[in-house]
């Protein structure tokens, strides 16, 4: 066989190219029965491959020949019951290493802490701890790269080495079995908390997407050492601070399920060792954020947030202070806790007043506006919503402080178009809507994307009978829950998808709804409830099953008043009128639509008042009262500006036309 007929099977082209590589080999015709036996002796196995061309220039490819079968009689550790093919590989590993330096072996066990890419930084840091010198480590990743046991891989301005999984297995070997090496894995840990805590403050500064795709990628070994820390021979300590310096990783790429469980550990073995106040208050911060996400709100969410609010009162940082009262009013929110969830926002936005540079003052600021909305005080929340927007804009650069501006700028409308809504502007209230999905969908911010699809943009299609965009919005939280699965907003799917198939005539859709609204109570997700209570009982209503329409509105309204959420309290009162209505009881059901009607100007809720007007002056011109109905409901109408088209408005309108016509 010639050299040229040689190198037309892959293993032979591989051993040659490498060899050429190294040390300007040549292939000759007289080298091809020796090549490709040493092909052959290796099983074609790539890396044992490149592990034997590496040697190419000390021995010639007959040498090798000699070498290969004199030294595959090795069987590695832990080899035994391995399959022929992977003791050859550590069999050529182990060549491949007995022919190292000393130090050039030290270094080689040493990296294998390693679980994935490190740089020549990395590996001198950790390689200290087995006697060696930055020296001793620059001319060794030299030396190992050369030998193919490790790799390089350019990245940007920096090289970055890695071992092969095989090629690590049997470094770890050697590094357990060599007790200079004793320190290396707690070197690695503290070498990874360094460069974690080196992220948390690079986050403020570093363009995000270069930001992720340079931590990510080192989230192996954030995992090997805390899996180090807190075994039997580690450091529980070291264990909770690279918890915490990991929060900000975890937080960023939504990481929910680890972070829930390593935060959750982390702060329970906190709580019983010497631990400073402030990490134990930002692990049960993170901790209470992380539960924020699951299925069901648990206990577990509101004893996190009350450890961040004490470890952080005790450790007298005003920061963790707000950030934990913030965080705990957003759990009291969710699971219907109004009046409560309106005194620590206080609490947080009074802290302002002591440290004007505190982070999340803008969040307490939007928390409680949001909070207030849903205890009727739309007027003084509308105000500080309508700042906050203004405040914010859709940043075009990449820089942090520019996410950050798209971040506010999405979060806020999730709560103004709901107010803006009732308040009689369905336009404006859909156009923020629409405005904080889109800007979402563009920054690649799923979650927020899914919150400004649940509490904003979802709820407003719904009330103002826009089936379309509905139907758009849906299946747009159901791709989201596809690629971030959000327990919570799981339901909240459900719910609104049944109101549509409701809404286009599926009869079978009502019973969809309830059991939506059932799993949303089930798992404590109750802000709205009533809400969706109310939209259950017209649903049964249209389909004539009056009684279980009164048995919904009267749990929504129970909820209702047991969450503080006023805000919708005339509206359950204009839709148990309905029932009263359908339940042939005309005098009850007028006296509780003037009780609504009421209720709806004290608060300014003008969508409700239109609503309630609109059935009232049904009622009284059917039973012969018209002039009465014109001037009930002529000037409520007349009040608004826009979304003409809505269901509400062309409601109105209708019964307007016929009276005015008639003088």
């Amino acid at each position: 066989m010639t050299a040229e007929q040689a190198v037309r099977f892959p293993a032979v082209q591989l051993f040659v190219r490498r060899a050429a590589e190294w040390s300007d080999y040549q292939f000759h015709d007289e080298d091809c029965e020796a090549v490709a036996s040493i092909c052959h002796s290796l099983d074609g196995l790539p890396l044992a491959i490149e592990l034997a061309a590496a040697q190419i220039g000390t021995f010639s490819p007959r040498d090798l020949v000699t070498t290969i079968d004199r030294n595959l009689g090795f069987r590695a550790p832990g080899a035994e019951g391995a399959p022929p093919r992977h003791e050859t590989l550590m069999a050529t590993i182990d060549w491949s290493f007995r022919l190292l330096s000393h130090k050039e072996a030290r270094l080689f066990a040493t990296l294998s802490v390693f679980s994935d890419a490190f740089e020549a930084e990395d590996a001198a840091f950790v390689a200290e701890a087995a006697g060696l010198d930055p020296v001793d480590v620059v001319t060794g990743l030299g030396s190992l790269v050369a030998k193919s046991l490790l790799s390089a891989q350019v990245r940007g301005a920096n090289l970055r080495y890695r071992l092969l999984d095989s090629t690590r297995r049997y470094a770890a070997a050697r590094r357990r079995a060599d007790p200079a090496c004793g320190q290396a894995l707690r070197h690695h840990a503290l070498r990874v908390l360094a460069l974690f805590e080196q992220s948390e403050e690079e986050w403020n500064w570093r363009e995000p997407a270069d930001w992720t795709q340079r931590y990510l990628g080192r989230i192996a070994d954030l995992r090997a050492a805390l899996s180090w820390a807190f075994g039997e021979d580690g450091d529980p300590v070291l264990g909770i601070r690279l918890t915490v310096a990991g929060i900000t990783l975890w937080s960023e790429t939504s990481i929910l399920s680890e972070a829930q469980a390593r935060l959750a550990s982390a702060l329970a073995l906190a709580k019983t060792t010497q631990c400073d106040d402030l990490l134990k208050a930002k692990l049960a911060c993170a901790l209470g954020w992380s539960l924020f996400y699951a299925r069901k709100m648990s206990n577990e969410n509101e004893i996190a947030w009350l450890d961040a609010i004490a470890f952080a009162r005790r450790a007298g940082n005003l920061e963790y202070q707000q950030r934990a009262l913030v965080g705990f009013a957003f759990y009291l929110l969710q699971i219907g806790h109004v009046p409560r969830a309106i005194t620590y926002l206080e609490e947080a936005t009074g802290l302002a007043g002591r440290d004007r540079d505190l982070t999340a003052t803008s969040e307490a600021d939007r928390a409680l506006a949001w909070a207030r909305a849903f205890a009727g005080e739309l007027s003084k929340s509308r105000q500080v919503l309508d700042r906050l927007a203004a405040t914010y804009s859709l940043a075009e650069g990449r820089s942090r402080k520019d996410a950050n501006e798209v971040y506010r700028f999405i979060t806020v409308r999730f709560n103004l178009p709901f107010v803006a809504w009732m308040q009689g502007q369905a336009h404006y209230a859909a156009r923020l809507a629409r405005d904080a999905v889109e800007a979402a969908d563009r920054s690649g911010q799923w979650v927020s994307q899914s919150n400004a699809l649940g509490l904003a943009a979802l709820p407003v299609a719904l009330e103002t009978g826009d089936l379309a965009a509905l139907g758009t919005y849906t299946e747009r939280l159901r791709r989201n829950l596809e690629r971030e699965r959000i327990s919570r907003w799981i339901p909240v799917e459900r719910y609104f998808s049944a109101c549509l198939r409701d809404l286009r005539g599926d009869v079978k859709a009502v019973e969809d709804i309830r059991s939506a609204i059932d799993e949303l109570i089930e798992c404590r997700f109750l802000m709205r409830i009533g809400s969706y209570l109310s939209v259950l009982a017209r649903a049964l209503l249209r389909q004539g099953r009056i009684e279980e329409a009164r048995e919904a509105i009267a749990r929504a309204i129970d909820h209702q008043e047991r969450q503080g959420e006023r805000w919708c309290r005339s509206e359950l009162q204009r839709v148990e009128a309905s029932v009263l209505f359908h339940a042939g009881e005309p005098l009850r059901a007028e006296r509780r639509l003037q009780q609504a009607l009421a209720e709806a100007r004290a608060i300014g809720a003008a969508t409700f008042e239109l609503r309630i007007a609109t059935d009232l002056a049904a009622h009284w011109i059917a039973t012969g009262r018209r002039l009465k109905a014109v001037r009930l409901l002529a000037p409520i109408y007349e009040e608004f500006a826009e979304g003409f088209e809505t269901q509400d408005l062309v409601a109105a309108s209708r019964l307007l036309q016929p009276l005015r016509a008639n003088g």
